[in-house]
Order: C-alpha cells, then sequence, then structure tokens
C-alpha cells in the first residue's frame, strides 16, 4: 500500500477521536490522553495516546502504533481491513485491486468469508422445510421474527456433510473450512460438519462481522451447548455474545448486564434491555473482565437464581472487582433464570430488579443472613468469614473496603479489630495472565542515544542538526537506523515519520512508539536546543572511546595514528 495514501487517511483520522470511540474514558493528560488499556487488565492508566505524533503506546503492555495498528489490534482486523475501514470512515475512495495481500492476510479473509457464508448458509436453512422443529422450540420460547433476523439465528441440518457440500460449491477449501472451525476431519480424511441438528447462534466480533458460532442440540445429547473452537478469528476467553448487538446502547449508558445464556440474551434485547451479554462459558475471563471496563461504568450480573447461579455471581464478581470493576448482582428469584423471569413478571420488574441491585459484598452477606450464619458454629462461621475477607482483598479502593469491613462486622457481629488482623493475613494467588506475561528482550541503547533519537522523533523538523554524526559515532543499530532513515526522507513526509519507521523496522517499533509518546519537559526552542547539546554528547562520547582504544595501544600506533590520536587529546581537552 503506497504510503501517500496511508498519509492521506492518516491526516483525515483524529487518533485521538477514534480511539474514545473504543476508550471512552480517555482524558488529556498534558500533551498526550491517558485511560486505561484496552489491551490489558490493569488499574493504574498506562495508555497513551499521543495526538501531535496521531500515535498509541501502552507502557503496560507495550501494545503501539498509529490509527492502523489500533483498529487491526481492537477490532482484529488484517492491515488491508484496517486500511478500507479508516478510508471509508474518512470518505477517501481507494482503488484496491492492485494491492497484493500476504497470505496470512487471504487465510485470514478467507476464514471470514467461510464464517459469514455458514451464517447466511444455518439462517436459509432455518426457513425450509426440514427445520420445522427448529422454529416451533423458538416459537415456544417466544422469539419474535424480527429479533431472529436481529440475531441472525439459523439452524444446522442433521447431517454430516450438509454444510460441507454447500460450502465445497463455493468454492471454500478443505483447509479454509478447517481453520473456520466449521468442520472435523475423520481418520480417513474425510470432513464432516462441526454442528448438526443444532439451533445456531452467531457471534460477531465487534466490527459486526460472524466469527463463531454457539449451536445448542435440538434432541437429546451432550453437549446441550456446543460453541466454535479456536480460531485465528475467535477465542472464547475475549468475546461475549450480544456484544456487538448491544454495542450502541452501552456506548449510551455505559451500563451492562452480564447473563448467562443465549436465549436469555435473546429476550433481554427483545424486551429493550438491549444492553445484555453473555460470556461465552460460564466463568468469565480476565480478558472478559477488561473488555467490560473498557465500556462500561456500571456492571450489573444477573444469572439464574439456583444455586449455581449464586456460586456463579460471586465467582464472576470477585473476578470483576479484581480487575479493578464495582459489580452488583440482581438477584433472582430461585429456580428462575433472566428468560424466565422476563416472560411472566415482563420489564419493568425487572429493571426495578436491576435498580435496586446491591453489590457485590451486599449481596453475599445477604445469603449469609438467608443461612444464620450469624448463629452458626464458630468454625463454620470463620470459613466464610475468611472468603468475605478474600473479596475484601481484592477491592482496591481503600473507602471501599473500609466499607465493606464496617458492614460485614455489623452483619455478622464480628469486631472490626479483629477482621482487620485477619484481612491482613490474606494473600490473594490470581491467575492473572498480566502477572505471569514473559517480557521479550529489548535491544541495550546507550542512553545517549536513546535520547537523541527521542527528540529527533519529537521534532523531525530538526534532523539537520544530526548532521555532524557519522554512523561510526553510534553503537547501536536502533540510532544508526533511524537517523539514517530520517536524513534521507523528504521534508514533506517527516510528519509521518514515525509510522513510517515502524513499518521499515518493526523490530523496533514498541521502542520508537514508546519514546515518541513519552513527555519530555520544554518547548520547541529548548528541545532545539537540546538536540544541539545531545548531537555534541554522542560525538565527544564517541571520540573519548576511540582516545581510550587508542591510548591502550599506542605502542601499535602508526605515525598516522599517533598524529589523529594526539588531535583527539587537545580536541578533548578543550
Amino acid at each position: 500500500m503506497r504510503s501517500d495514501i496511508l498519509n492521506k487517511i492518516r491526516e483525515k483520522t483524529d487518533i485521538v477521536e477514534l480511539v474514545r470511540k473504543y476508550v471512552p474514558s480517555l482524558r488529556k493528560a498534558g500533551r498526550n490522553y491517558k485511560a486505561l488499556c484496552p489491551f490489558h487488565n490493569e488499574k493504574t492508566p498506562s495508555f497513551t495516546v499521543n495526538p501531535e505524533k496521531q500515535i498509541f503506546h501502552c507502557f503496560g503492555c507495550q501494545e503501539g502504533g498509529d490509527i492502523f495498528s489500533f483498529i487491526m489490534k481492537i477490532e482484529n482486523l488484517t492491515f488491508m481491513e484496517s486500511v478500507k475501514k479508516l478510508a471509508k470512515e474518512a470518505q477517501i475512495k481507494i482503488d484496491f485491486s492492485s494491492y497484493n495481500s500476504s497470505e496470512m492476510e487471504k487465510t485470514f479473509s478467507e476464514i471470514k468469508k467461510a464464517t459469514c457464508f455458514a451464517a447466511e448458509f444455518y439462517s436459509r436453512f432455518l426457513t425450509s422445510s426440514n427445520a420445522a422443529e427448529a422454529r416451533d422450540y423458538l416459537k415456544k420460547r417466544g422469539i419474535s421474527e424480527k429479533i431472529l433476523k436481529f440475531f441472525n439465528i439459523g439452524y444446522s441440518p442433521p447431517y454430516s456433510d450438509f454444510l460441507v457440500n454447500e460450502a465445497s460449491k463455493k468454492g471454500f477449501s478443505k483447509e479454509i473450512l478447517l481453520k473456520a472451525g466449521l468442520v472435523q476431519m475423520r481418520e480417513t480424511g474425510h470432513l464432516y460438519d462441526y454442528f448438526r441438528n443444532r439451533i445456531m447462534f452467531p457471534i460477531k466480533g465487534i466490527a459486526g462481522d460472524v466469527i463463531a458460532f454457539g449451536g445448542r442440540i435440538l434432541s437429546t445429547g451432550e453437549p446441550k451447548y456446543l460453541n466454535s473452537p479456536e480460531t485465528p478469528l475467535f477465542s472464547k476467553r475475549k468475546n461475549f455474545y450480544g456484544l456487538y448487538e448491544s454495542l450502541p446502547q452501552i456506548r449510551k449508558i455505559r451500563k451492562i448486564i452480564i447473563m448467562e445464556g443465549y436465549i436469555d440474551i435473546i429476550i433481554a434485547h427483545q424486551n429493550n434491555l438491549n444492553f445484555a451479554v453473555a460470556p461465552l462459558g460460564t466463568a468469565l475471563t480476565y480478558e472478559q473482565a477488561n473488555i467490560v471496563k473498557r465500556y462500561a461504568e456500571e456492571v450489573i450480573l444477573m444469572f439464574d437464581g439456583d444455586t449455581a447461579g449464586r456460586k456463579a455471581s460471586i465467582k464472576n464478581g470477585n473476578l470483576l472487582v479484581e480487575a479493578g470493576i464495582y459489580p452488583k448482582v440482581a438477584l433472582l428469584p430461585s429456580g428462575e433464570d433472566p428468560d424466565d423471569y422476563l416472560r411472566k413478571r415482563g420489564v419493568r420488574a425487572a429493571i426495578e430488579i436491576i435498580k435496586n441491585a446491591p453489590d457485590l459484598m451486599s449481596f453475599m452477606l445477604d445469603l449469609c443472613a438467608e443461612k444464620g450464619v450469624a448463629r452458626a458454629p464458630l468454625f463454620e462461621k470463620s470459613k466464610i468469614i475468611s472468603s468475605l475477607l478474600e473479596t475484601v482483598a481484592r477491592q482496591e479502593n481503600e473507602i471501599i473496603k473500609s466499607e465493606w469491613l464496617k458492614l460485614i462486622s455489623e452483619k455478622i457481629s464480628v469486631s472490626h479489630r479483629a477482621l482487620t488482623v485477619e484481612l491482613a493475613k490474606i494473600k490473594l494467588h490470581t491467575t492473572s495472565p498480566e502477572n505471569n506475561k514473559e517480557k521479550t528482550p529489548e535491544e541495550k541503547i546507550p542512553p545517549i542515544e536513546k535520547g537523541l533519537v527521542q527528540l529527533l522523533l519529537k521534532n523531525p523538523r530538526h534532523i539537520n542538526l544530526a548532521d555532524k554524526i557519522e554512523e561510526s559515532m553510534l553503537e547501536s543499530d536502533f540510532a544508526k537506523k533511524i537517523i539514517s532513515f530520517m536524513r534521507n526522507l523528504k521534508k514533506s513526509a517527516l510528519n509521518g515519520v514515525i509510522a513510517e519507521l515502524s513499518l521499515k523496522y518493526p523490530e523496533f517499533s514498541p521502542e520508537i512508539i514508546k519514546i515518541s509518546v513519552e513527555e519530555l519537559g520544554g518547548d520547541s526552542a529548548r528541545d532545539e536546543s537540546a538536540i544541539k547539546k545531545t548531537v555534541d554528547m554522542v560525538i565527544k562520547t564517541a571520540k573519548e572511546k576511540k582516545w581510550r582504544t587508542m591510548k591502550n595501544n599506542l605502542d601499535s600506533l602508526s605515525p598516522q595514528q599517533l598524529s589523529e590520536f594526539k588531535k583527539l587529546t587537545k580536541e578533548l581537552k578543550t
């Protein structure tokens, strides 16, 4: 893709406004903008956007780049897809016919086409004469035609190779169907459909493309619900069912309801509770908690009203607290799920429960009161208090933590002092991926060279100030390649130098982005002076190093080298 086209899109796209669509909490902080990172779970903002350079960088997970990198990462797109999306939003028409996609991009694109084809196929099959049982089931569940179409619900035939044959006719290869998780292979080498005789619920990414499926079996059999396997497009740890459909309302009200099943979400939307999502399994993950935190300020858990649902509320609530979220729990009557409750009692009753939902600690204490924990045997009471204190320990907000301790003390009749002593003993062992993330080793760059590159990246128009520096004076490939590239770049292209460098030297991209967004004190005039001083220091450091080398080898120097050594000695003294 030509750099002039990419620069045209960059000029028409403000990275701050682009990021804010996905990270509403982005706030100005000095010259930059900051927020909690949308790509990893953190409690202190380390995600930074630099409006001058039109780049972003997270000092926690080291993700960084320009507008294209951001869209690729946040929407799981290929580079070409991100260009097309941003060009469309910037109202720039581009002829993509001459662009040669990489093999990875082609594969990624083909997998998307295959999953979208499958969604259309399943949706069409639901209207066929062979799907009467499936339509009857959906009708009994009270799902309207409008919602069926909105969620693109379908039906997979009970035959073993129906989708295989239809997809093959459309030109999809065996490899693509396997990579898309739509088929499996027998030992004989024959393919068979992964989903058979199931109500099909397409799972969409936040860009709106179908990336996977959930299937509910119609007849008896296990598993009752089956999700797509992990694919290049889909990881169940990083997605929710109903998120794409709910995003417009979630962005508007900054609130999310988390329910358990596909039908719960569909019936919730049918009743205008159109900010409901479901994890693709019974337990939330840290990645999903991070998504929740990205979009919502208020999170309500609404699981089944049975014992399993209450346990799930506590388990998932604890994970949300640990992720820096303040969850509430909407408790349903025993034996009812959100679908049952909405159909029996209506949306007004559900809204009332949501409105009055207690926070996680109050919910846990209400359950304790139901069991009569305050009057329970001492050992049992001690175990329950320890469980409550583990939730308190996950809470980082000291004000909330203090109030929770007061609540426990009042409700279970235990002294505040005793609770504080026990709390101090608790050491949580979390399974957050951030705790075990391995850092890739970075090249050791001399600080003086790193500082010079940083100043030049922030003030590329002053690259001529580094003309006195010869390549032999620099130690690191990092400084050599960046300064050389900037010298050879046309003045008109200097504004996009960071993006150009990141594409040219991907191995240095994280460091380039990182030092570009780090704030430096001083204005432009001081920056020019700082560049001159830093250039002089680099030259002096190189000369000192050369002088030391020559001094250590005085006996072997030629007359010409000896003359150079004397000249260097005189220069360094002055």
